[in-house]
This record gives C-alpha cells, sequence and structure tokens, in this order.
C-alpha cells in the first residue's frame, strides 16, 4: 500500500515539516494578526495575505482547528514526531482566538458565506 492509499500523502509530511521549520516565523506572524484581533481590527487581509504566501501552510493551520479528527489520524499513519504534533498543538492553543476568523475566510473562498 502507498502512502496515498494509506491516506498520508508526501505533500502532508511536507506541510508538516514546513510548519515545523518555519515554525518561529509563523508563531510571529499570527502573534501580530492575533494582537490586531484583540484590539477589534478586521484581520480578513492579514489572513489572506498569509494564505497568499503561505498556501499549504494555511490549510494545514485550517486543519488544526477544523479538520482535528482527520489530521491526528493522518499524523499517526503519517507515524510524525512528538515534537512537530507539540508545535502544531501549541499553534492550536495559542491561535485558538482565531479559528473562527479562519473557517470564515475558508468558507467565503469556497462560497458558503456569499
Amino acid at each position: 500500500m502507498t502512502e496515498e492509499e494509506e491516506g498520508v500523502s508526501a505533500l502532508f509530511l511536507e506541510m508538516v515539516d514546513s510548519f515545523n521549520r518555519e515554525s518561529e516565523r509563523i508563531f510571529k506572524q499570527f502573534d501580530e494578526i492575533k494582537s490586531k484581533y484583540s484590539e477589534g481590527v478586521d484581520i480578513r487581509a492579514d489572513l489572506e495575505a498569509f494564505k497568499s504566501k503561505n498556501p499549504r501552510i494555511f490549510t494545514l493551520i485550517d486543519d488544526i482547528y477544523h479538520k482535528e479528527v482527520e489530521l491526528t489520524d493522518k499524523l499517526d499513519k503519517g507515524e510524525v514526531e512528538q515534537e512537530k504534533r507539540a508545535k502544531l498543538l501549541e499553534f492550536k492553543v495559542r491561535f485558538a482566538d482565531l479559528a473562527d476568523e479562519i473557517d470564515f475566510l475558508v468558507l467565503e473562498e469556497i462560497g458558503v458565506l456569499k
């Protein structure tokens, strides 16, 4: 059985690796976005800018909040190291306030919230 047949693509594993490698930069950007959000500023443009520069990582971030069971299953099947899982969990907890805004952006883009 290939990785694809088992449900874990090489692309998914690369997204997790990229997130881990770039986590310092990602966390810094999301700290800035969260700060604006806490001040009541509309952060949609910031999220869109992040997504346009980092589409795969943004997809992983969306999955952290909105496809938790599927994500956990893929992490298990892909035998992703605990350190990388911990970084994803840290992001999830630290930026939980932004989960709805991330979801709204994705839903708008697929036409559900038009």
